[in-house]
């Protein structure tokens, strides 16, 4: 970047404010027509935004960069997945616009405190964050008769708490993301309504508590692994049910039996996992925080999707684990994920041949696990006989839990600097994603009453 090149931010946020005020039409025109519109945006603002307003409307000196165009590109996907609840997608797009926006414009001009865990951002920003974004939020809400207050005081709350995080992702992904499925999970109505909260599984519980212990002392995490684990793990039992707790268990089995395995090798070799092999906290919340949401959305009565999604989830993670792990045994050679050029072994985002059978391997028993378990037990309080074919939800799990993983090691090999942790939740939250597309068009489960 050219030294003396200077983005001007209160021309920039203006712009993505300004633009947050489109997110009305949403609720008057239709939602192709909107679709159409965004990904005209996105390739606007790549090629002629700059032209337009002035190179340094972006943060290059070319006259764009990532969070011009994934701005539109964010909207887009809104209104892709949410078009059947539309004031969603609209509600998401505010909180991003206006949130967002008056964050970086009020936390540079009164920043009043550093935020302890992230010195970019500040305790002004994140105030500001939450009195624009949740005032735009609730405008909207009451424009389109929806979301419900309680799910949108859920997203304005997490979605400044999320782009405080120190990710190194961008907040055009961050905020619409947080918010969006905080929206997903709290204010779509649930399928089942109970008359009973159902109770909590406690033999369930108790083989969760005594097997966050045995992960402990078989050196497979380290103290806050076990707490975070632990805590995670009754989510997803409680929220998920069995069916959802086997597919944790079968990754957890999978993740530690590879990590293990040859472990000395690959230490000599220097790409064994640190700590000899103990996975912390935030191993934890990476791998299974994706599925401790669908299992909360389970909980609310959303019906069958987030529990397959979710199991979909720990398939992406079990793929990923095995297949990194093996691949650094066995894998001889290593290949870019793109060109399928060779690449040294170890080097951010290569796969080898061994460690992609594998993991596809892991990403089936993941998969045949949590299938066969709500096949045949369902968390109570379900409605009705579910009818589940088998072999379909099997391929598609598997086949979004491999495409999850590989999707990770395509963003890695663009050497972009954002954490292993992070990574690993995008590329779960992706097999869920994947997931639901497929939902949305294979044949895979219903109900009978």
């Amino acid at each position: 970047m050219n030294d003396e090149f200077e983005t001007n931010e209160g021309l920039r946020k203006f712009l993505h404010i300004v633009f947050g005020l489109f997110a009305v039409a949403l609720k008057y025109i239709p939602w192709r027509v909107a679709a159409l519109v965004a990904a005209a945006a996105v390739i606007g603002n790549w090629f002629l935004l700059h032209r337009l307003v002035g190179k340094r409307v972006a943060r290059h000196a070319r006259g764009y960069d990532a969070g011009i165009v994934l701005y539109p590109a964010a909207v887009l996907a809104l209104i892709l997945i949410f078009n059947w609840h539309i004031e969603i997608a609209a509600a998401a797009w505010v909180i991003l616009a206006f949130g967002d926006g008056f964050a970086t414009l009020l936390g540079k001009a009164l920043p009043l405190a550093r935020l302890p865990w992230n010195r970019d951002k500040s305790a002004g920003g994140t105030i500001a964050f939450l009195l624009f974004g949740g005032a735009a939020a609730f405008a909207v809400a009451r424009i389109f008769g929806g979301p419900a207050p309680l799910a949108l005081a859920v997203a304005v709350v997490a979605a400044p708490i999320a782009e405080s995080l120190p990710l190194r992702l961008n907040d055009n992904v961050v905020v619409p993301a947080t918010a969006a499925g905080m929206l997903a999970i709290f204010a779509l109505e649930p399928l089942v309504s109970w008359s009973v909260i159902p109770p909590i599984p406690w033999p369930w519980v108790a083989l969760n508590t005594i097997l966050a212990i045995v992960g402990y002392l078989i050196r497979s995490v380290d103290l806050s692994g076990l707490v975070v684990g632990w805590f995670l793990g009754c989510v997803v039992i409680v929220g998920g049910g069995p069916a959802m707790y086997v597919a944790l268990l079968t990754f957890f089995i999978i993740g530690t039996a590879c990590t293990k395995l040859g472990y000395g090798r690959k230490s000599a070799a220097g790409l064994a996992q640190e700590k000899g092999g103990r996975r912390g906290a935030g191993h934890a919340i990476a791998n299974v925080g994706v599925a401790a949401l669908c299992a909360l959305a389970c909980w609310r009565g959303l019906g069958l999707v987030p529990l397959f999604m979710g199991i979909t989830a720990l398939a992406t993670a079990a793929a990923d684990t095995t297949g990194s792990e093996i691949g650094k045994l066995l894998g001889k050679r290593a290949f870019h994920p793109l060109r399928f050029k060779g690449v040294p072994p170890g080097t951010e985002g290569a796969v080898s041949l061994p460690g992609t059978l594998a993991g596809i391997a892991a990403a089936f028993l993941v998969a045949a696990a949590g299938t066969a378990m709500a096949a045949n037990r369902l968390r109570p309080g379900f409605t009705g006989s579910v009818v589940i074919a088998k072999s379909h939800v099997i391929a598609v799990i598997t086949a979004a839990g491999f495409l999850g993983s590989y999707f990770e090691s395509v963003l890695g090999s663009f050497e972009i600097d954002i954490p292993n942790d992070v990574m690993n939740f995008v590329n779960t939250a992706v097999g869920a994603v994947l997931f639901w597309i497929a939902w949305n068009y294979v044949p895979m489960f219903g109900w009978e009453f």
